[in-house]
């Protein structure tokens, strides 16, 4: 039988720390309170995995060991690899301590557990308990203990309900629970407004309750600041894209509590519903595919199977807002269903995230992403020694998927000078702070269907006009005006990704498969690998390595939880050679899966003008400034403002990627319209002149 708690129970501990204290002892817990206070159990004993549903990288609680760890734990309390003084700003090992308890506490709360062997893990955890009260460790990253450290206690002390011990409770609720107040903004907020929720319910003070779920639930909003964007991506730390990082905790937290609190005073509000579920739907539900989430939503956090984990995870939250949200139980569940292994893809179409500089191009058989920055848009940083090597991560790298595997665990090998997409010398990263394109012409526009995007780049001695256009089941890549001065040699890189089956090359008309090594390729037309053509548009000399790399993740992430071995994985790296100090040079090429066909044609590739037909007749138009342009059906269009246009035969698509413009002349067949620009948070959205 489960130890569940009394209808008293807390209030007896309470009643008996209050006396103690010479504080006023708490009334009888309200019905709502007592409901909360069982669905917070439930939700954590009778889900096998509810653990598993983790809102950061850090180990989740295993009750699957818990037996185990009580068996280790000394006479003392401690564990005796656990190194409690540490001085981790990440990886922090005290926490394993409190998150061994919660392992413990979940175990011995199971139906048809031993008495014996519930009883020695309640023991083992009331020892491990009072040897966190006595010491009360405090880690050198405030994160800890502002809120993981009490979340984890709080959650212990919830569980244990009737066997929590006076000492036990009195620490809980006047310093663990009660030592920060609810402050800060986006996902940080939530996860302060969660722990004095539970300060709450432990201590029966409905005010405190109340307080905090409209804490919590007042970050369930589209903001202009931190938060949810009105393009339904998620920011923190800044205007910093963070879908897999704190996006992922919020949704974790808010769904954790929309479960726990549904059908109490406190529940998630039908109208802060309705922007979860936008959140969810129409954002997170295109970051993943087919099991993993893409590299470039991972935020910070490239550890061992963090795409794969961050997948699961935003899984279990799907599966749990079924539960308070069942009128969208389908498109819930429909997430869960393709993010199998094999699963067909059901969700198809372009989508541009324009307050992040992120796009999005899901096929049936594949997804590409695409992730920029700005001087709107923070691309990567560089905290807590995570993250060292991602300077480049969001100069517009271009991930391309069809199984969700093509970078599992590449990190340690990578050469992050050379990451898919991106355009920059051999130089190795820099160190930083935070990584982005200091320059305003950043921007995209999609029907829905198709898409386009211009990235103005200029960093660390290099300069490129690029632009890339998702036409179907091609994405067409164009350079111009690319130049360096820089010690080492310029490339634009292709891809890299794990190797995977033979490379072969095309010139002349003639085929041949190459071996492992490396490879210069001059007057190519094709290379495929892994199921996919890249071709080249514009010449240009190739390199090509393939075969083995070794590397370290202690140069991705430098804590104690970075695996000490090297690592070796087979690698396919293919890029473009501008050579040194290039002026003018360009490039064209596209990659698409090696059965498919394509009909798209270009039409400029200058330092004023990048243009492509698109195989259904749509042109994407890119002017880095004022032009014209004679369109394949003889129409002749012209702008006053540089800008970025997706024109098709009824409909021009109109946006202004710097985000500062009020209105921008378009002229089509001389007749001349003033389009009004968006603004707020709608700047760098399309308008529509038909």
């Amino acid at each position: 039988m489960r130890f569940l708690p009394t209808r008293w129970g807390f209030v007896v501990l309470a009643v008996a720390s209050a006396l103690s204290a010479g504080l006023a002892a708490p009334l009888s817990p309200a019905p709502a309170v007592a409901r909360a206070i069982r669905q917070f159990r439930e939700f954590y004993l009778d889900q096998a995995d509810a653990f598993a549903m983790r809102d950061t990288s850090n180990p989740a609680p295993d009750p699957a060991h818990a037996l185990g760890f009580a068996q280790a734990l000394r006479a003392d309390g401690a564990w005796a690899d656990l190194d409690y003084a540490s001085s981790a700003r990440s990886g922090w090992a005290p926490a394993t301590h409190y998150t061994r308890m919660a392992a413990m506490v979940a175990l011995a709360g199971e139906e048809g557990v031993p008495a014996a062997e519930r009883a020695a893990l309640l023991v083992a955890t009331h020892r491990a308990f009072a040897f966190w009260v006595a010491h009360d460790f405090q880690c050198l990253n405030g994160w800890y203990n502002e809120i993981y450290t009490p979340k984890f206690l709080g959650t212990c002390a919830l569980l244990l309900g009737d066997q929590l011990t006076p000492a036990e409770y009195d620490y809980v609720t006047r310093i663990s629970l009660a030592r920060f107040q609810i402050a800060r903004t986006g996902q940080n907020k939530v996860w302060l407004a969660g722990n004095t929720l539970m300060l709450g319910l432990l201590t029966n003070d409905e005010a405190v309750i109340r307080e905090a779920a409209t804490a919590i639930w007042s970050e369930v909003r589209v903001s202009g600041d931190e938060g949810i964007q009105a393009d339904f991506s998620f920011q923190q730390h800044g205007a910093q894209q963070q879908f897999g990082n704190y996006g992922m905790a919020f949704a974790v937290e808010a769904a954790r509590w929309g479960r726990i609190l549904r059908e109490t005073p406190w529940q998630l509000p039908g109208d802060k519903l309705e922007v979860f579920r936008n959140y969810l739907l129409e954002g997170q539900n295109w970051v993943s595919w087919r099991g993993a989430m893409d590299v470039s939503a991972c935020g910070r956090q490239f550890t061992p199977a963090s795409p794969l984990d961050k997948t699961a995870n935003i899984a279990r939250v799907m599966t749990q807002a079924a539960v308070f949200d069942p009128s969208r139980r389908a498109a819930y569940e429909a997430f869960v269903a393709r993010n199998q292994p094999g699963a067909a893809n059901d969700l198809t179409g372009n989508k541009y995230f324009w307050r992040s500089d992120y796009m999005i191009h899901r096929r049936p058989g594949f997804a590409a992403t695409l992730k920029m920055s700005s001087k709107r848009v923070i691309g990567a940083e560089l905290v807590n020694s995570e993250n060292l090597s991602g300077y480049h991560a969001a100069d517009g790298c271009l991930f391309f998927y069809r199984t969700g595997r093509e970078y599992e665990d590449i990190f340690p090998v990578w050469d992050w000078c050379r990451l898919p997409g991106v355009t920059c010398a051999e130089d190795g990263p820099p160190a930083f702070a935070t990584s982005f394109v200091d320059r305003d012409f950043v921007g995209g526009v999609s029907d829905g269907i198709d898409g386009c995007c211009a990235l103005d780049y200029v960093r660390n001695g290099v300069q490129a006009k690029k632009a890339w256009f998702f036409d179907g089941d091609t994405v067409i890549c164009l350079g111009a005006d690319i130049a360096g001065q820089t010690p080492t040699a310029i490339g634009t890189t292709l891809n890299q990704c794990l190797l995977h089956g033979p490379v072969r090359v095309q010139s002349a008309g003639r085929r041949e498969t190459l071996g492992t090594g490396s490879h210069t390729l001059a007057d190519v037309e094709f290379v495929e690998h892994d199921g996919w053509r890249y071709t080249l548009l514009d010449g240009g000399t190739l390199q090509l390595d393939t075969g083995p790399v070794a590397g370290n993740w202690h140069r991705v992430f430098d804590n104690p939880e970075s695996p000490a071995a090297d690592v070796t994985k087979d690698l396919f790296k293919l890029w473009l050679d501008h050579g040194r100090e290039p002026q003018g040079a360009h490039y064209a090429y596209a990659v698409a899966p090696v059965d498919s066909s394509a009909g798209f044609h270009v039409l400029a590739n200058s330092r004023t003008t990048q243009a492509v037909q698109l195989s259904n007749g749509k042109v994407g138009i890119l002017f880095w400034a004022p032009g014209e342009i004679d369109l394949p059906d003889h129409r002749h269009v012209s702008v006053d403002e540089p800008c970025l246009l997706l024109a098709a035969t009824n409909e021009i698509l109109v946006v202004d990627p710097t985000q500062k413009l009020a209105h921008l002349r378009l002229t089509v067949d001389g007749r001349a319209r003033v389009v009004a620009c968006p603004t707020g948070a709608l700047a760098g959205t399309a308008q529509a002149m038909r």
